[in-house]
């Protein structure tokens, strides 16, 4: 059978799924690189599925060829007939990740922008790619999910990521290519094995392959077989999330976290933290939420933080929140009348007319001053018959410890009379 006739048959049968109805599928984005794989796979999708299909080039700024590749992947769009883009990003090396790992995440980024519901992205990825992925996984001491490594298909929203050339191997895609007559761009960086997946391909794989000759074939059924366990052990997550999970999806109970085993606890972490946090959670990150925060005592507050994420402990029950960076020390002027003001925690304070609720209306014609909790705060709220620290009225109302300093305070001159959201101090609210 023709690697042609094997792609449209693998594309029209990768959607007969329960999960995946060939109805939600009306386009198909390709991640186009100008590259070998991804051109082979724009010429699958224009020559022989004809399928209703753009293309996407992802300009990575890293390279100095880099707007000759987006003119030559413009160029064979043109020729074929494919709807054409190129979206720049930044892929800036963050600190604690590979220059690779930036690039992908920026890359996945973009091209997820892209996708409507009813499309599909398409990408190049081959057997070769997938086994070099397992052996990075198996390298780096993953666990199922790393060694499951690429699904031939995924939702991705309320769109969906498929590879049909996942059983294709590489030495298949560069026949094809040749057959063709297929001109495709040779990125320099694919050869420099500083690179760990680089190095893989140049050094190891093919020393492996001499003894093993269906090297591919094998890590393919192994991705397969681990992509299975992970549908048991996502299942499994599934279960033990609905039974710890508060009215916030991202609180949990503690009490009923501890009640399961220490392997389901860890499972139904990764579960929980996957769909709340940016960043996934490290096997280190999820031994320290164990280890450290869940036997913390009481009056502790112990947290752990990686990324843009953070897990914190209040009150027998972990939260896990987008780490939000506050300057507590920051001091706004405030006219009501005149503008809302932002404040640095991500809060707008604007002027609302309201019945019997709130400040004076006197007051909307003062200037305010906008600060933060920094220790020693006093405030007289309405309808309570003494002052009291701003600390014990936050403790009784239960505020955790890290939103604290983050809640604004609105002064009169130096005199506090409002605590964002909670309390207003006697004689200035609209009843007084």
């Amino acid at each position: 059978m023709t690697l042609s006739k094997r792609f449209t048959e693998i594309l029209e049968s990768l959607f007969f799924k329960p999960d995946f109805p060939p109805e939600d599928v009306q386009r198909y984005l390709v991640a186009y690189s100008g590259g070998l794989d991804s051109h082979v796979l724009l010429h699958l999708c224009a020559r022989f599925a004809r399928l209703p299909v753009r293309a996407v080039y992802i300009h990575h700024g890293l390279q100095a060829a880099a707007d000759q590749w987006s003119e030559h992947c413009a160029e064979v769009c043109e020729v074929l007939q494919i709807p054409f883009k190129t979206i720049h990003v930044d892929a800036g090396k963050r600190s604690g990740e590979s220059p690779e790992e930036t690039a992908r995440k920026a890359r996945y980024a973009a091209l997820h922008a892209e996708l409507k519901a009813g499309d599909c992205l398409l990408t190049a990825h081959h057997q070769d790619d997938q086994s070099e992925t397992v052996l990075l996984q198996l390298f780096r001491g993953a666990g199922v999910a790393g060694l499951a490594a690429m699904p031939t298909v995924r939702a991705v929203g309320h769109a969906f990521h498929a590879r049909p050339m996942l059983s294709f191997s590489r030495a298949e895609v560069h026949n094809y290519a040749q057959e063709n007559d297929l001109k495709w761009v040779e990125d320099p960086s694919n050869v420099n094995i500083d690179f760990d997946r680089n190095l893989l391909r140049q050094n190891i794989i093919p020393v492996i392959r001499k003894r093993w000759l269906q090297l591919g074939d094998s890590l393919s059924k192994m991705a397969s077989q681990q992509q299975d366990a992970l549908e048991i052990i996502e299942a499994m997550a599934a279960i033990d999330l609905a039974s710890i999970v508060t009215q916030s999806s991202h609180i949990i109970d503690i009490a009923r976290l501890t009640k399961l085993s220490r392997a389901r606890q860890l499972n139904v972490l990764r579960s929980w933290i996957h769909q709340c946090a940016q960043d996934a959670p490290t096997a280190n990150i999820l031994h320290q939420v164990i280890e450290s925060v869940l036997p913390a005592a009481d009056d502790a507050s112990p947290q752990v933080c990686w990324g843009d994420s953070e897990i914190h402990r209040y009150q027998e029950q972990l939260y896990c929140l987008q780490r939000i960076e506050h300057d507590a020390s920051a001091r706004f002027d405030w006219k009501p009348k005149e503008k809302p003001v932002i404040v640095n925690s991500g809060i707008e304070l604007q002027a609302e007319q309201l019945r019997k609720q709130g400040l004076k209306p006197e007051l909307l014609d003062k200037t305010l001053k906008i600060a933060f909790r920094q220790g020693g705060e006093r405030i007289r709220p309405a309808g309570r018959g003494n002052t009291h620290s701003l600390k014990k009225l936050m403790q009784e109302a239960g505020i955790p410890p890290w939103q604290r300093c983050r809640i604004p305070l609105i002064y009169l001159g130096d005199k506090l009379i409002c605590v964002y959201g909670y309390w207003v101090a006697e004689g200035y609210t609209c009843a007084s």
